[in-house]
């Protein structure tokens, strides 16, 4: 297999990788506040004022401060906008992506092209 065929299977074994993870894909949440300590979701206690945010991780019994997500994704499709590159939301999808194209590792040109979904 030469250079240039090589580079083509590797393209298409991306986009279907891609098409694929988009079909199941869902964007985390992230209005709520991970803890900082363990990365599960926190809990806001029931014992805070308006001015202090206090969340409680119930995995590992720690308290931090609520940090207020400063990024809104309005993406139907990641990676199709210059801000996309920066955001947690793309991020997660590449990661899904890489794991997908391990798991397509074998396949050839041909048995690729069979799962690409019919474009007119």
């Amino acid at each position: 297999m030469n250079a240039i065929e090589l580079l083509r299977l590797k393209q298409l074994r991306f986009q279907v990788a891609s098409q694929l993870v988009l079909k199941e894909w869902q964007p985390k949440d992230l209005s709520k506040p991970n803890c900082p300590k363990c990365h599960s979701p926190g809990f806001l206690t029931p014992h805070q004022s308006q001015e202090k945010r206090v969340c409680y991780c119930i995995r590992c019994n720690y308290y931090f401060k609520e940090i207020i997500a400063n990024h809104i994704c309005q993406c139907t499709v990641p990676g199709h906008d210059k801000v996309c590159y920066g955001c947690p939301h793309f991020q997660q999808f590449m990661e899904l992506v890489d794991q997908r194209l391990v798991q397509l590792e074998q396949l050839n040109f041909v048995e690729l092209q069979d799962l690409l979904p019919f474009q007119p």
